[in-house]
């Protein structure tokens, strides 16, 4: 064998990492990006169990957490998300590891004090050490520029639980009650009757 030979990357460990993602149904739009790229790893198909070791179930207290944010590339306009919906730039998206999928939550810009509201629809690739990653558009009402990182503060204000029901978070003024359904529409354990 020359050397030559050795230090050639080969394309294929890529495609079936890839391969290895669709089928474990890591579907998200950032993490279908990081897959192209060869950097991420396989989560289960459920968005909210973690298969590899290390990592761990997303956070269900509703408690504020603060960390990092970025924006999502605009060249995922159109790629499914994790919740099966289509990423739209100009939404208010937002993706993470951290939150379950379903989560709605306020973020706060800690170097500006700008706010704008979320809802987690997809996962971060799996590598990332951000907490979340926002839409263009929430980017621009937080004043994050193009491929920018900023120190944000997030506060949940409904967090879908294991069982069914949502819980409010740290974001609203009665933390940790579990949250009425919205009027007029039936909850799983509600039917509705045929107009007679």
């Amino acid at each position: 064998m020359n050397t030559s030979e050795a230090k050639t990357p080969r394309p294929w460990p890529s495609l079936l990492l890839g391969a290895v993602l669709c089928a474990a149904g890591a579907t998200g739009a950032v993490a279908q990006d990081a897959a192209s790229r060869g950097t991420a790893a396989p989560a289960a198909a459920n968005g909210d169990a973690r298969a590899t070791a290390g990592q761990t179930a997303p956070d269900r207290s509703g408690r504020e957490r603060r960390g990092a944010a970025a924006v999502i590339a605009p060249r995922l306009n159109g790629r499914r998300m994790a919740d099966g919906g289509v990423f739209e730039t100009a939404s208010d998206t937002a993706a993470s590891n951290s939150l379950p999928l379903g989560t709605t939550a306020r973020v706060t810009n800690l170097r500006n004090g700008r706010v704008a509201m979320v809802r987690v629809r997809d996962r971060s690739a799996d590598g990332s050490e951000r907490l979340l990653h926002v839409s263009p558009k929430v980017a621009q009402f937080l004043g994050i520029g193009r491929g920018g990182v900023v120190p944000v503060a997030v506060a949940p204000l409904a967090v879908p639980q294991a069982d069914g029901t949502r819980r409010l978070g740290q974001g609203t003024a009665a933390p940790g009650r579990r949250a009425a359904p919205a009027v007029g529409v039936p909850t799983r354990w509600e039917h509705r009757r045929p107009a007679t």
